[in-house]
């Protein structure tokens, strides 16, 4: 997916993307999930699912692209990556649950992908909502959005013309 065209003053100018960024639903698709993604144009899901009836509901809200993660069932698993570097909107991104990645820090992901050019690295996997620059790279972390051993939280990433913002949004 790329940023849509839209012309504007007799020139080409890219629209604002908005992508929703969740993990670690561990089979709980809260509603509070449903309305903080909506009006989204695609979800990154970073592992952890749990199920296929749970990301099937998850696809109700927009299209998603996701990545294993170390307890999501066997069925759902075999047909998952286990990372995937994906670009939006000139955006590289890597997508990773992080459970094989050490212990799942910004230390070791920046070890990981901090030379494979990518822009933003999301992972999910400790339940802990974090954002780090380092060394021009975003690491984001969204927390889990089913609220598993802490609050439910997930991200919102916007990218425009002039780069890309990232936020948590908390799932009340």
């Amino acid at each position: 997916m790329t940023a849509r065209r839209k012309r504007a003053g007799g020139r080409d100018t890219a629209e604002t993307m908005r992508i929703g960024i969740v993990s670690d639903t561990h089979d709980k698709v809260l509603a509070a999930l449903h309305h903080a993604l909506e009006g989204v144009d695609e979800i990154l899901h970073a592992g952890d699912i749990a199920s296929a009836e749970a990301l099937a509901e998850i696809e109700t809200i927009e299209p998603v692209t996701a990545v294993r993660g170390n307890m999501d069932e066997r069925a759902l698993a075999d047909r998952l990556p286990e990372e995937k570097i994906l670009t939006r909107g000139g955006v590289r991104i890597a997508l990773v649950h992080g459970h094989r990645v050490g212990r799942a820090s910004v230390d070791d992901l920046a070890k990981r992908f901090g030379n494979q050019g990518v822009d933003l690295v999301i992972w999910g996997h400790i339940h802990e909502p974090v954002s780090e620059l380092r060394d021009g790279v975003r690491y984001f972390n969204p927390g889990t959005a089913g609220g598993i051993g802490a609050p439910a939280t997930c991200g919102i990433l916007t990218i425009s013309e002039q780069g890309f913002t990232i936020e948590h949004v908390t799932l009340a």
